[in-house]
């Protein structure tokens, strides 16, 4: 069934409230109808967001994880190209499916250059956007819909079994506005308090604390800072993504 398809009903833009209204909207839907799942198309055509079987709304990330394992089941060996802000969970599919995760910076650009690696079989920024470098390599939604469709089909599972396979992992981000002359300041401070932590530099600072880590990403367009946190609980990983916020904004004085 198709719903709200024609292009005078689509809005090109939605603000992230009107967005989440959608998809409540679209988990009722699916959920009445007993689907086996509810997608969400943007108008542009690149991004999908799903709710599955069971009337979940799955989260960009946890959509990448779960194409990640789908696709690591049918290509072994196969490497996953994802941002930096990915969970550690996609390390750990790749583990129990013998392929590999491929970090890249968040920008488009990073992930589409990833697509023409060697060995790297899906491509995925963690929003709903997916590539295919076998087949097309752009972000192509309705490409994603069918490979979701034809790998379900392939191992004879529902999409909310997938969900359920998936390694738990707990994420939390918060936004700190900072002036463009002093994001600089900033990067070069955490650089050098954080050197012996630091993980591979692949994009901003990235923090290794063990089970938990931080990254501070300066935006590249706007003057604010993103901090992602990833840890043992929801809570804590919101009380880690806080925490390293307020450094940033500690270290703009």
């Amino acid at each position: 069934m198709v719903l709200n398809s024609g292009v005078e009903e689509a809005s090109t833009s939605r603000t992230p409230d009107e967005f989440n209204k959608d998809m409540q909207r679209l988990a009722t839907i699916s959920s009445a109808l007993n689907t086996d799942m509810g997608i969400r198309i943007d108008p542009s055509g690149e991004r999908i967001s799903v709710v599955d079987d069971r009337g979940r709304i799955l989260d960009g990330m946890k959509i990448l994880a779960v194409m990640t394992s789908l696709f690591l089941r049918r290509h072994r060996n196969g490497t996953v190209a994802a941002p930096v802000t990915a969970p550690s969970a996609l390390q750990h599919i790749a583990q129990r499916y013998e392929g590999y995760i491929q970090h890249t910076k968040v920008l488009p650009h990073a992930l589409m250059t990833a697509a023409g690696r060697e060995g790297v079989v899906l491509v995925g920024d963690g929003s709903g956007q997916f590539a295919f470098p076998e087949m097309h390599p752009a972000f192509d939604g309705m490409l994603a819909i069918a490979k979701l469709l034809e790998l379900l089909a392939t191992f004879d599972m529902r999409l909310s079994e997938v969900v359920d396979d998936l390694p738990a992992y707990y994420m939390s981000s918060a936004r700190v506005t900072c002036p463009w002359e002093h994001k600089g300041k900033v990067m070069r401070i955490l650089s050098e308090q954080y050197r012996e932590r630091r993980a591979k530099p692949i994009d901003g600072i990235k923090i290794d604390l063990g089970k938990e880590w931080v990254l501070v990403l300066p935006d590249a367009d706007s003057p604010f800072f993103h901090v992602f946190a990833e840890s043992v609980s929801n809570e804590q990983a919101q009380a880690l993504a806080e925490k390293y916020a307020r450094v940033v904004s500690g270290l703009q004085q």
